[in-house]
């Protein structure tokens, strides 16, 4: 049985799905980050972790996706 090949995905759809992936994947390492904290702030005095730390992470894995997003557009418009 032969089955035809997928077709391949637009450049903006292409582009989308990398961002989401990539902020799936930021999203993945800040709870990591969070939770290795967590557990840092419960062995020592508790200053470990800020809201100020949070938020950078969350900032970078929004930055990583934006990035991510704009490659793939630019490489989908060389095509």
């Amino acid at each position: 049985m032969h089955e035809a090949p997928a077709p391949s995905p637009t450049p903006v759809r292409d582009a989308r799905t990398r961002a989401l992936r990539t902020l799936l994947q930021g999203v993945a390492v800040t709870v990591l980050v969070g939770a290795a904290t967590a557990v840092a702030q419960l062995a020592t005095d508790g200053s470990v972790l800020s809201l100020a730390t949070v938020v950078t992470a969350a900032g970078t894995g929004a930055g990583m996706a934006l990035a991510a997003y704009v490659q793939r557009r630019l490489e989908g418009l060389g095509q």
